[in-house]
């Protein structure tokens, strides 16, 4: 019989939650190998990385925000420091308000004690003046965060690569096997196989059973020059500065989407939205889509499967990737490790089979 390489934990996608995972684990001196084949579609490509106190239409206050931005503004300072580059930059988002309503309503968040600190009623905007087009009024949100996510992906590969971890390889499910209390997979024998493969999970056969809900985002990229770099805009789309006035705009989300590539219609749609939005020249110089792993319940899936002891899955970070991901990377490396339990919230034990109907339940 061929040997297997042992090691501690077999990481199968190398997205941001691999990527963390992995970078845990290793901390812990953990002997990890790391598998991944690169796919259209991949969202840690796509992603703005955002990091914001306050979301969406209702002006609602983000889960557990300070706890976690705290964490993730300390991981990825410190990945960048690793690394030699810069992965954590702080912003502030200049947000249009559409009408009254949306007015009023910010204006009364803003009056709440757990709103305070991220909420200004009164930007300065001379700096956009007579670029964007003028909303019925401005809010600005302070304290938020932008995650150079494909940036941070890319050189922790390229690390992996240095370390001799790292491989290119299409994970094949028919190949995994449970010998002894460790699971075998190609040259390797591991205490654990993790899978971190975003919105690969639905055709997992171990895990396509937990409630996802893939959506398809897409953005452009597009050349702005004289838009100040220093905020994030965000009018009738996000528009999120890059470096060398080019700027990530979007997104659109769809449940319903035929394959991974780039759409024409919603590169239709996305221009109209920016001709509504700018009022200087632009340029498009990409246009990319991702397929995120939404969860149904907004929570991510931390667990081990029920019948499978050595296989474990660390998914469904959503559209709040860059906020969730070091704090639950942590913690999911701190239950494999046996030092602490998952809590309850991401644990995927919050689901359970009801065998007669195939479906799952929120406990």
């Amino acid at each position: 019989m061929e040997k297997k390489q042992p090691v501690d934990y077999i990481i199968v996608g190398q997205g941001l939650a691999g990527t963390l995972l992995s970078y845990f684990l290793l901390l812990e001196n953990q002997r990890v190998v790391v598998l991944d084949y690169p796919h259209e579609g991949r969202s840690s490509n796509v992603a703005s990385g955002l990091v914001t106190p306050v979301t969406g239409r209702r002006i609602a206050k983000s889960w557990r925000f300070e706890e976690l931005s705290r964490f993730a503004k300390q991981t990825y300072l410190s990945l960048g420091a690793d690394l030699g580059v810069e992965i954590w930059h702080e912003r502030s988002i200049v947000r249009a308000l559409h009408s009254v309503f949306e007015e009023n309503e910010w204006t009364r968040r803003s009056g709440y004690p757990e709103f305070q600190a991220f909420m200004n009623d009164a930007p300065d905007l001379s700096d956009i003046k007579g670029k964007i087009q003028p909303p019925h009024a401005w809010g600005e949100l302070l304290n938020c965060a932008q995650v150079a996510m494909p940036l941070l992906v890319e050189t922790w590969r390229a690390s992996l690569l240095g370390l001799g971890i790292f491989f290119e390889e299409n994970i094949d499910y028919q190949q995994i096997k449970e010998e002894n209390g460790r699971v075998i997979y190609g040259q390797w024998s591991a205490k654990k196989l993790v899978f971190c493969e975003g919105a690969k999970a639905v055709q997992n056969p171990y895990f396509k059973h937990l409630p996802f809900l893939v959506t398809k985002g897409e953005v452009l990229i597009v050349r702005i020059p004289g838009l100040p770099a220093q905020r994030i805009l965000k009018h009738k789309l996000f528009l999120v500065p890059l470096g060398n006035s080019l700027f990530w705009v979007g997104s659109t989300s769809h449940y319903e989407f035929e394959g991974a590539s780039p759409s024409t219609g919603a590169r239709v749609w996305l221009l109209k939205e920016v001709e509504k939005t700018l009022m200087v020249p632009y340029e498009v110089v990409g246009h990319l889509a991702g397929i995120r792993p939404t969860v149904s319940d907004l929570r991510p899936f931390l667990g081990v499967h029920q019948e499978h002891a050595n296989l474990s899955i660390f998914n469904g970070l959503g559209t709040k990737g860059a906020l969730l991901g070091p704090f639950f990377a942590k913690q999911m490396t701190e239950y494999l490790l046996g030092r602490s339990e998952l809590e309850f919230e991401v644990d995927i034990a919050r689901f359970e089979n009801d065998n007669r109907s195939g479906h799952f339940f929120s406990k």
